[in-house]
């Protein structure tokens, strides 16, 4: 069956709401017709990914330019992934001259168009906080992971310019994820423990959970104890970076999942794999390229840190300095930053030798300028991006470890 067009849309395509909006519809045309979608259905809100000029390069800022001259504004809440460098001292961070330009030609394209400038790969800490069942339009993909699993909105991988379409229209092709009939599990993922998950088991299971399913969904059961939603954040984050999960079913925490039964929606299981704690130690190793106890920098806040994330890193420090010769850099967005600082947090945490970066990430960020080696991470997405991104071996621990390794200047691990 053929794509329709509503009245309005067929409006817009004579130029009924101006260029922009006239060139948004007809690049959704294209994307709906090219995936079979049989109608544009309206969303809720939009989460951009052409946020940083390390991704973009020329070619994105000329396009989101483009867009900006033609008029184009956003008809819903539109927020926007971190920002390319650091957003407080971009120069401090040692961000090129004509990269740090062209960010900022990037920033006021987007601004131009309305964007919520959150710069934040965690949108749903408050900026941009879905409802269930609600439809979106996001890109980044550790929130759109989040959004379907923990949160139960229904949004598909989206990539850049076209959300940027969809942001103009407030319309997405209904496909994917949008369908009841494909959010149903299809590989059964057993957890056997008697006990809630470590901390670093999150970001670890998650790690395991991209390889084993790529872009299948999985539904977890035996998940003991309450996770907090920064667990929730490390594990959707990691099964989105080492594979190309967008939506996991957890039962009894994914809303579309209060049973194993439920999760399935009558599909019986393509696949059942059991996972232990031995299973997650040997996951802990092969997320470890760096075997030596020699380590640069401890990178935190991917996907951002919460202000209960940084409060917690403070705890751990306990007034204890940063090694010498070695970096502990947190990564976090303006409103968990302006909590800590309202708390006298972030004033201890710099006196102790830590960094702040203010609204970008390791990813995203030219942090190659630095010469960086070896890079220890909580973060199971940070585990996969890095020796690509950041042209750095990885240790991976748990932020405990993290902490010890910074304060003694070399590799701590503990398993805690």
């Amino acid at each position: 069956m053929a794509l329709t067009l509503s009245a309005r849309e067929q409006a817009i395509l004579q130029g009924a709401e101006g260029a922009g909006a006239q060139f948004a519809l007809e690049i959704l045309i294209k994307v709906a017709e090219g995936f079979g979608a049989k109608r544009l259905i309206p969303i809720g809100s939009v989460h951009l990914v052409l946020h940083a000029y390390k991704s973009a390069f020329d070619a994105g800022v000329e396009a989101a330019e483009k867009i900006a001259d033609m008029g184009a504004r956003f008809s819903v809440p539109t927020t926007i992934d971190p920002y390319g460098m650091d957003a407080e001292d971009w120069r401090g961070a040692k961000t090129p001259e004509q990269y740090a330009e062209m960010q900022i030609r990037l920033d006021k394209a987007v601004s131009r168009m309305g964007v919520i400038p959150v710069w934040t790969c965690t949108p749903y800490y408050g900026f941009n906080l879905p409802q269930f069942g609600e439809n979106l339009a996001w890109s980044e993909s550790s929130a759109v992971a989040f959004a379907n699993t923990v949160l139960g909105a229904r949004t598909n991988r989206q990539t850049a310019i076209v959300d940027i379409c969809c942001g103009i229209l407030g319309l997405t092709p209904e496909v994917g994820l949008h369908l009841p009939e494909n959010r149903r599990g299809q590989v059964h993922i057993k957890l056997n423990l008697d006990r809630p998950l470590n901390t670093w088991e999150y970001p670890a299971l998650g790690f395991r959970l991209g390889k084993l399913l790529g872009n299948r969904i999985g539904v977890v059961e035996g998940m003991q104890g309450q996770p907090t939603t920064e667990n929730l954040k490390g594990l959707c984050a990691a099964a989105a970076a080492s594979g190309s999960v967008a939506l996991l079913h957890i039962v009894g925490i994914t809303p579309e999942a209060r049973t194993l039964e439920e999760a399935f929606g009558g599909n019986m299981p393509s696949e059942t794999v059991e996972i232990d704690a031995v299973t997650l130690l040997e996951v802990r190793d092969q997320m470890n390229t760096h075997k030596g106890s020699n380590v640069d920098i401890v990178a935190l806040g991917c996907p951002h840190y919460t202000i209960n994330e940084i409060v917690n890193v403070h705890k751990m420090l306990a007034g204890r300095k940063i090694a010498d010769g070695m970096a502990l850099w947190i990564y976090a967005n303006s409103a968990a930053l302006a909590m800590a600082e309202k708390m006298g947090i972030r004033q201890e945490l710099e006196s102790l030798g830590v960094t702040i970066r203010a609204e970008t990430c390791m990813i995203i960020s030219p942090i190659q300028e630095w010469g960086f080696k070896v890079m220890m991470t909580d973060s199971g997405k940070c585990v996969h991006y890095g020796p690509m991104e950041c042209g750095t071996a990885m240790v991976f621990g748990s932020t405990a470890e993290c902490i010890e390794t910074a304060v003694r200047g070399s590799k701590e691990v503990c398993h805690g």
